[in-house]
């Protein structure tokens, strides 16, 4: 059974970049998970569709079933947020009232994966909201690639290692432009799922 998962704009363009096996990983990814994403985020993808490989990009985008994306905006927000609008993070607002649309007023059983790379809306409305959903489970890239290493689309603990530095190479500043907390912090970053991916390989390989 696929994952069901809904996806943001930065995700699909990280996951576009690293090859292996002569497919993307979005493209992997999208062998073992349903990738929908809100209107708003459908719009971003469109103004970014040079830099992301998608698969089957068509039909894609959802609709909540039980309220409108506006009414859920007021509920959560107690306002509607400006289409476009920068600082707003509505793609990533409206992403989330969709993941809770899916997972508790529709046919979706099981769980619902985020995926997001955005490292504000995380540290920001997510960070009180997510945790009163319990069945919304938080992903970035990263846990992208432990996900298709366990199920051994990945098929070697090198690669998989490798794939996580590619998608720091690319998301983090270049080398010359990095501070020292900066550089430190990815390299904490790089420890953490590299000592992940050997906990996967421990049981599943």
């Amino acid at each position: 059974m696929k994952l069901n998962c809904i996806i943001d704009t930065c995700s699909c363009i990280i996951l576009s970049q690293p090859v292996f096996g002569r497919k993307t990983l979005l493209k992997h990814f999208h062998q073992k998970a349903i990738l929908n994403y809100s209107h708003e985020v459908s719009l971003e993808i469109n103004d970014h569709m040079n830099k992301i490989n998608w698969p089957d990009l068509k039909n894609r985008k959802l609709k909540p079933s039980r309220f409108s994306i506006n009414d859920y905006e007021v509920k959560m927000l107690g306002k509607t947020l400006i289409s476009r609008k920068k600082k707003e993070d509505r793609g990533e607002t409206d992403n989330f009232l969709l993941s809770v649309d899916l997972i508790h007023h529709s046919h979706t059983k099981g769980l619902v994966v985020f995926l997001t790379d955005d490292q504000k809306a995380v540290g920001g409305f997510l960070n009180d909201w997510l945790p009163a959903f319990p069945t919304i489970k938080l992903w970035s890239s990263y846990e992208v690639i432990l996900f298709l290493y366990a199920e051994k689309i990945i098929p070697s603990k090198d690669i998989a290692v490798e794939l996580i530095k590619e998608v720091i190479a690319f998301s983090a500043p270049k080398p010359a432009e990095r501070s020292v907390d900066t550089a430190q912090k990815l390299l904490s970053i790089l420890r953490f799922y590299n000592k992940k991916i050997e906990l996967v390989s421990q049981i599943i390989h």
